[in-house]
């Protein structure tokens, strides 16, 4: 096989990793709050979603991480 044809494994983190923690944060808790307008409670509502968003992130988090370590 001709070696410019072989693809080069990218390394280190890929981009979205570093975002995907504070994101989901964000976006759990705005989705809460707007929940929470639904069902009179917006303190709940936030509180439940941005810790629904920051497990979400873990997630994502640790896919980013399996996908980097995957390459070495």
């Amino acid at each position: 096989m001709a070696s410019g044809s072989q693809r080069r494994p990218s390394s280190g983190m890929p981009r979205w990793g570093g975002i995907v923690l504070p994101a989901c944060a964000l976006w759990g808790a705005l989705l809460g709050v707007v929940t929470g307008l639904a069902f009179g409670n917006i303190m709940i509502g936030g509180a439940i979603g941005a810790g629904l968003g920051v497990g979400i992130g873990i997630v994502l988090l640790a896919a980013a991480v399996v996908k980097a370590s995957h390459y070495h």
